[in-house]
């Protein structure tokens, strides 16, 4: 049977058997326009059409315009780009991640990487992994005056091997102003897991002094 597009008027010669006795949509493949199509009541005889036929809503891509070349289906669209970049993102993040669980001996081999580390947030800060533990504070005499002697231990609680920094004093008043700072060398540059190590500082107080404070110096 003969239809013809009612948009551009292109004719084409298709089944009879493919529109159906209830009629279908179908699509003009030089166009576009999509109308519904039904049998004439009387069909004439099947004729060649040098065009080629419209496309049925099947799903299927339209022939190409002037061609009898049959419709072809959807390229499916690949999925392997997609693959590609999740191997890459995974790749990358398991080389930042060991980066980061490995960063101590990298700074040892290549001190040069610290300021990277450093600059990323990825050093933990001084004393990170220690505790201070045991803390006693008690007056001595020195040179015919009244010190402050504090003793204490420091505990590597990290799990592995650890590097003690400079531990700081600092004393307060009873208002929580700052009267003095000093600062000393701990009793060992580093501690194994759960090695600890005895610390003692004297210092003269000034006057007014009411609290007593052992930290770690964060200065690097």
């Amino acid at each position: 049977m003969i239809i013809t597009c009612p948009e551009c008027e292109t004719r084409y010669g298709v089944d009879a058997a493919a529109i159906g006795a209830s009629g279908r949509t179908v699509r003009c493949s030089r166009c576009g326009y999509s109308w519904v199509e039904r049998q004439p009541d009387d069909l004439p005889p099947p004729q060649e059409m040098p065009t080629s036929p419209p496309r049925l809503e099947t799903g299927r891509r339209a022939r190409p315009s002037g061609t009898n070349l049959p419709a072809l289906p959807r390229e499916k669209k690949s999925k392997a780009p997609v693959i590609l970049w999740s191997l890459v993102v995974i790749v990358l993040v398991g080389m930042i991640t060991g980066a980061v669980v490995k960063r101590d001996m990298i700074m040892e081999r290549a001190p040069a990487s610290k300021s990277v580390f450093d600059l990323l947030g990825l050093i933990p800060p001084p004393g990170a992994g220690l505790a201070i533990q045991n803390q006693r504070i008690r007056a001595v005499p020195k040179d015919g005056k009244q010190v402050v002697r504090i003793e204490g231990d420091i505990v590597n609680i990290s799990g592995k091997a650890v590097v003690v920094p400079r531990i700081l004093g600092i004393i307060r008043d009873k208002n929580g102003k700052v009267l003095k700072r000093w600062r000393f060398n701990p009793p060992l540059p580093k501690l194994l897991h759960k090695e600890r190590a005895g610390f003692a500082t004297e210092v003269f107080p000034p006057k007014g002094s009411e609290e007593y404070i052992i930290t770690f110096d964060q200065r690097r």
